[in-house]
């Protein structure tokens, strides 16, 4: 999508017309401050047993939040295969942030609905039902 504006279009404007540019910052191409809080947010809200990592059950019960559905088996293999693990297979916060990152990049808007359905609007913000049950 090409943007044209003037010289007076500030930056919070343009994050209003796109708001997928919340998510990765430009100068460093890694997520904003923001986006990553909210993953990591995301993250240990999931991580049921506290141990900083997501078994095989945590990533199912995280897919079926986000697309209404479990992995199939073979996402399953590409995540382990593809991000950062530890030894027993367990996804890693730095696992899942490569995952967000790497579907970011390639479909922002992807990203955006997810976080959409973890409570969050457009511009990046818990919305206030979310807030209450936390």
């Amino acid at each position: 999508m090409t943007i044209h504006t003037d010289s007076t279009t500030s930056l919070s404007e343009l994050k209003e017309v796109d708001p997928c540019a919340l998510l990765i910052d430009d100068e460093t191409g890694e997520f904003t401050e923001k986006a990553e809080k909210i993953l990591k947010e995301i993250f240990e809200n999931f991580d049921k047993d506290k141990d900083g990592v997501w078994n095989l059950k945590e990533i199912q019960d995280f897919a079926t939040a986000t697309n209404g559905r479990p992995f199939e088996d073979s996402v399953i293999e590409e995540i382990v295969d593809s991000f950062e693990v530890d030894e027993q297979n367990n996804l890693l916060f730095r696992g899942f942030y490569q995952l967000y990152h790497m579907q970011t990049l390639s479909e922002p808007e992807e990203t955006m609905n997810d976080l959409k359905k973890h409570g969050y609007d457009t511009n990046l913000e818990l919305v206030n039902s979310r807030k209450e049950s936390k």
